[in-house]
């Protein structure tokens, strides 16, 4: 129902902490990303025993330059002399925005509900029971003209029969002694029934122009319920109750599109006059629209979600009116709480969209040219069930970038589901698609429900230059008032003392274990200016993230340099503690003043990436006290629109020429030390010499993999070499079992780098399995590669693969022995004719032959 506005801060410094020599490390708290200059630890906090205190809340001033916060309370038992009697009539409440003091503002200054003869007999023409009063309260931009409205206030219209809650409101300006009552639905002769305006509820919205034509002052009343809810808009000259025109009724295709649920106001065409937007939530099929009319209720243009158009969305539930990408004409900020988003979540297992149900939307219609608004742009809700645009309210320039700003309020969503709003920045090319802020009723008050269900802006309530902001939250009948804090804006940059690192040229001292590495100095510097009161001095911490990019880091902070200066310590996610490569620094900068700071870092020797630079990032932070204030005064925040951190590289020094690329050019033959191998002789080892060259670059990370087929165990690798080397390279399998061929795979390490116009000669020596030896055709396979790439088109001699056949030599070899060995045998036995049986012969001898075959075949 209600609409809301704005907020600020203000301070001034004068000493400053001195620098802490010791890290309580687990103590700091660190300012996070995702909030901005809104303050949540010094909320002022006001609040009510009942009456839905909060539903409505905006900026006045009560007095010139001093502003109270108005509330709305619309079921409240008012304490108003003049509705004693009178069942929850409402309330409305000034509150302090500096202390916790509220107190009822007396605005309607009848006694009771007004009577007038029926017949004889003196009978009421109103009831202010349960009118709602308070439930909508709206001030100009410049807050010196406020409108309170009762949109259930009820009328008895002709011969006391008809009594329909037509709504009413109360025009104050300069503060509150002089009042004047417009019940802009309350006409005569009688204009009742719901086809007329007697269920118009007039006053469920209303805005205040600020720029009008002279002896044409008004004010805009929102009715949402005249002709069947079609709804109107009604155009009151505050000097004259009875000009008081009304936008015309539609055609019965419009009934129940509820015109008028929101309005705000703002030059629309370009001619320095305030026009009246119009928000028709259930308008355009239940998408919602917005309406455009001048001063005096002329149709402009109607306007719609075309970005991701959904039925039940109810765009134009909420609308403020800003320039927020600061061309010179004001711009349309529309709430869409109910969208549902069937785009950004996915299910992490099915990849398949999860629908986010009112999570709801803000749409900003931009001014492109006066009276055209061709160009839109929306923010989307982050929370399921949390009405993202049920309140919205322009703040004003809340970060001083030249770019005004406005708040969203999400009263059903954030932790437990009590509610958020959100700080959206304005900028040149229209609004960040994210909130830069999001502040949660957990943060500012625990235990808020509906934290965001009415909110209000624009006003610079502490004199820090700076617009602050309030939220209301009816469910828990409390209203906050929010401070805005000064900004500190941090420029900055990071690079090293050279742009390259030689890991061969060490000379640094490390330790006398490690000896000398190679190292370089990362240079940091550092300015901060402020928006508003902030200190002439403030300590930051820099925290350096060095090689972050790889895997393991192959550079290092010096844990000496660390334990030498007490303003530094490791990091709780660095690698190791020996050779950190993250850490801390406490640092102190003057307003105003660069200042640099160096870091030594180490590379180590041994790494094997030395293509990859190695990058480095600085963020800064600065120590936020618990409480969020200094000596009494709002803590700045740190511009979160800037950068948070830097970032620099250094390159390990290569000969890859001017472009610092190297482009090598590998190639690999092989050949055996025989055409075929022999299987059954005694020289069962094979020797391969394979050759690399590298006609390119420097190769970095060079390795040769070799298959040792199935049949086949490795021997070793010798190295021939050229001019360049000797050594054999060192080997090893890629896995820990042969493939399903019975195959192993190894890898040697060539070169780190491997120099351009190198030849390199391995002899790999595989030596046949004696229980298992190989039955089929040898491949001898073999490929080389490293990690940075080769022209396109270059690789295939990378391969080589070459069959050595098998052949089989067998040897045979033959025993042989008798049983017995020897026998006596005399011819004196008898002669054949004389035998009968064998052993008449002789004995029995048994010879036995073993023929070996020492290979299968």
């Amino acid at each position: 129902m209600a609409l809301p506005h704005s907020f600020g801060t203000n301070m001034r410094w004068s000493a400053v902490q001195p620098l802490r020599t010791v890290f309580h490390l687990l103590a700091l708290i660190f300012i996070s990303i995702n909030a901005f200059n809104v303050d949540t630890k010094n909320a002022l906090v006001h609040s009510h025993s009942n009456g839905h205190f909060g539903y409505s809340i905006d900026f006045y001033n009560e007095q010139k330059g001093m502003p109270v916060l108005i509330v709305g309370a619309p079921e409240a038992h008012s304490t108003n002399p003049n509705l004693i009697g009178i069942r929850r009539p409402g309330a409305v409440f000034a509150c302090s925005v500096n202390k916790k003091a509220c107190r009822e503002v007396f605005i309607d200054k009848k006694q009771g509900n007004e009577h007038r003869l029926n017949g004889s007999v003196l009978a009421p023409i109103e009831d202010k029971a349960d009118q709602y009063f308070g439930a909508t309260v709206r001030s100009n931009k410049k807050r010196d003209r406020i409108v309170m409205c009762a949109p259930k206030y009820k009328y008895f219209f002709s011969k006391f029969e008809v009594i329909e809650p037509v709504g009413t409101c109360f025009f104050a300006e300069n503060g509150f002694q002089k009042t004047e009552e417009f019940a802009s639905c309350r006409q005569e002769p009688a204009r009742h029934g719901r086809h007329r305006f007697g269920y118009g509820q007039c006053g469920f919205s209303a805005a205040v122009p600020d720029k009008f034509k002279k002896d044409d002052e008004r004010i805009f009343i929102g009715a949402p319920g005249v002709w069947y809810w079609q709804g109107a808009i009604f155009s009151q000259n505050v000097r004259n109750v009875t000009d008081r025109p009304n936008t015309e009724y539609g055609g019965k295709e419009y009934d129940h599109d509820m015109m008028g649920y929101a309005t705000a106001t703002g030059d629309l065409d370009g001619d320095g006059i305030d026009d009246i937007v119009a928000g028709v939530p259930r308008g355009n099929d239940l998408i919602g629209k917005i309406v455009l009319y001048t001063s005096h209720l002329k149709m402009m243009v109607n306007l719609t979600d075309t970005i991701s158009p959904q039925q039940g969305e109810y765009c134009g539930s909420s609308l403020a009116v800003s320039d927020v990408n600061n061309d010179g004409r004001d711009d349309i900020i529309v709430g869409c709480p109910f969208f549902t988003d069937y785009a950004t979540v996915k299910d992490a297992k099915t990849q398949e969209r999860k629908p986010q149900y009112d999570v709801g939307k803000v749409i900003v219609f931009f001014q492109t040219a006066p009276g055209v608004f061709d160009k839109s742009m929306a923010v989307i809700g982050q929370d399921q069930w949390g009405r993202f645009g049920w309140s919205v309210a322009a703040t004003g320039d809340l970060n001083k970038d030249g770019f005004n700003d406005f708040i969203v309020g999400a009263p059903y969503a954030g932790e437990n589901k009590d509610g958020a709003v959100y700080v959206i920045h304005g900028s040149k090319e229209g609004v960040r698609d994210k909130p830069t802020q999001k502040i949660e009723a957990s943060k500012v008050a625990p235990g808020t429900k509906t934290f965001g269900f009415s909110v209000a802006a624009g006003v610079d309530v502490d004199g820090n230059g700076l617009p602050d902001i309030a939220v209301g939250s009816w469910k828990s009948n409390r209203a906050s008032v929010l401070l805005t804090k000064p900004i500190v804006q941090v420029n900055g940059q990071t690079d090293a003392d050279s742009v390259t690192i030689n890991v061969e040229d060490k000379n640094c001292d490390v330790d006398p274990k490690m000896g000398k590495q190679s190292c370089r100095t990362i240079n940091t510097c550092l300015k901060y200016d402020g928006v508003g009161d902030t200190p002439n001095e403030l300590e930051f911490v820099l925290h350096y993230d060095l090689d972050n990019q790889s895997p393991e880091p192959r550079a290092y902070f010096l844990h000496k340099d660390i334990k030498a200066d007490r303003n530094i310590v490791i990091s709780p996610g660095a690698k190791t503690k020996d050779h950190p490569n993250s850490i801390q620094r406490r640092v102190r900068l003057e307003k105003g003043r660069q200042k640099c700071f160096q870091q030594r870092f180490f590379a180590s020797s041994t790494m094997r990436d030395k293509l990859s630079p190695i990058h480095w990032t600085v963020n800064y932070t600065f120590e936020e006290s618990k409480t969020g204030r200094i000596r009494d005064k709002l803590e700045p925040a740190i511009d979160t629109t800037l950068p948070l951190s830097f970032q620099n590289k250094i390159s390990i020094a290569n000969n890859c020429g001017k472009d610092d690329v190297c482009v090598p050019d590998l190639k690999v033959t092989a050949v055996t030390d025989r055409e075929k191998f022999l299987l059954g002789t005694q020289d069962n080892t094979m020797q391969i010499n394979v050759t690399v060259e590298n006609g390119g670059e420097d190769s970095y990370e060079t390795k040769l993999y070799f298959d040792v087929p199935e049949g086949f165990e490795y021997s070793g690798i010798e190295g021939v070499g050229d001019k360049t080397t000797t050594t054999a390279p060192s080997c090893s399998p890629t896995s820990d079992k042969p493939d399903e061929n019975g195959k192993w795979t190894f890898a040697c390490e060539l070169g780190n780098p491997l120099p351009a116009n190198t030849v390199l000669s391995n002899i790999v020596k595989i030596t046949a399995n004696e229980k298992k030896p190989p039955v089929k055709p040898i491949e001898i396979n073999a490929h080389v590669n490293s990690s940075n790439k080769e022209t396109e088109g270059t690789t295939q001699d990378n391969y080589f693969s070459y069959t050595v056949p098998v052949d089989f030599k067998n040897q045979l070899n033959l025993n042989g022995r008798s049983n017995p060995e020897q026998l006596d045998f005399s011819t004196k036995n008898k002669t054949n004719e004389e035998v009968f049986y064998d052993n008449e012969i002789g004995p029995v001898v048994s010879h036995l032959y073993e023929v070996l075959n020492i290979f299968r075949n």
